[in-house]
C-alpha cells in the first residue's frame, strides 16, 4: 500500500487498476499431520518456526528476525516474533476467501496481518479473525456463522496442494501480470508474450514502486 500510495502522489494524471488473486499457501502443503508429524517443523511461535525454516538454531532465527526487521522498518512496520503460528491454519484462510465474496479481501488480509505479525493476536484465533472482520466492515454474524461451517475447507486444502505442487517454496510469492501487455505467466497462468514480474521474499516499498513504473513505462511507450 506504500508503494501504491507513493506512485499515486507522483503520477496523479495516471490511472492503474490491481486486481489481486490470493492462493492459500502452506509450507507443508496438504500433508496429512494427524499423526503429529509436520515435515520436521514444530508448532509454537513465529520465532521457533523461523528456527526449523532456516538452519534449526537460534542464531539463524534471529538472524532472520533482522532481515524482516529491516524490511518491515522501512514500511513502518515492527514484527512481534512471539505470536502463535500453525503450519497449515485453516480459518484464517477460509475467512479470507470468504471475504473475498464481499470485495473484503484485501482490506481484511491487512487488519489481520496487523494483529498478528505486529500485536501478538495469532491468525489461529477465531477471536482475532472476526476482530479483523468487524474492522472493515464485514458483518461478524455471518463470519461467526460461516467459521462453523466447513464451506470452503476443500478449497484451502487443494490450494495448500496445488501451490507446494507447482513449485512454490517460499512466501510471500508474487506475480505481477499486465495482459495488456501480454506480460502473463506464473504458476497458475499460461506464459503469454512476455514474462511478467515475479517478486519471491519479503522487500521494502521502493521495490514494489519501481513494479508500479515498469508498468506504467511499457503502457506509456
Amino acid at each position: 500500500m506504500t508503494a501504491l500510495k507513493t506512485f499515486h502522489d507522483r503520477n496523479p494524471d495516471f490511472a492503474m487498476q490491481i486486481n489481486v488473486t490470493r492462493h492459500p499457501y502452506s509450507f507443508i502443503g496438504d500433508m496429512d499431520t494427524s499423526k503429529g508429524y509436520q515435515g520436521g517443523l514444530r508448532s509454537g511461535t513465529w520465532h521457533t518456526g523461523l528456527m526449523d525454516y532456516t538452519d534449526g538454531t537460534e542464531e539463524g532465527a534471529l538472524a532472520a528476525e533482522a532481515g524482516l526487521q529491516q524490511v518491515g522498518g522501512e514500511a513502518g512496520i515492527r514484527f512481534d516474533f512471539g505470536v502463535r503460528t500453525d503450519w497449515q491454519p485453516m480459518n484464517s484462510q477460509r475467512l479470507l476467501l470468504w471475504a473475498g465474496r464481499f470485495g473484503k479481501q484485501e482490506e481484511f488480509m491487512t487488519a489481520l496481518n496487523k494483529r498478528h505479525f505486529e500485536q501478538r493476536a495469532s491468525a489461529s484465533d477465531d477471536a482475532t479473525l472476526l476482530e479483523a472482520a468487524a474492522e472493515v466492515g464485514l458483518d461478524t454474524g455471518a463470519a461467526g456463522e460461516f467459521l462453523a461451517t466447513d464451506d470452503l475447507k476443500d478449497d484451502v486444502w487443494a490450494s495448500y496442494g496445488s501451490t507446494i505442487r507447482k513449485g512454490v517454496r517460499a512466501i510471500p510469492y508474487l506475480v505481477f501480470s499486465a495482459p495488456a501487455l501480454g506480460m502473463v505467466g506464473g504458476p497458475f497462468r499460461p506464459r503469454g508474450e512476455r514474462e511478467p514480474i515475479t517478486i519471491n521474499g519479503s522487500m521494502n516499498p521502493q521495490v514494489f514502486l519501481s513494479v508500479l513504473e515498469r508498468f506504467r513505462d511499457a503502457t506509456l511507450r
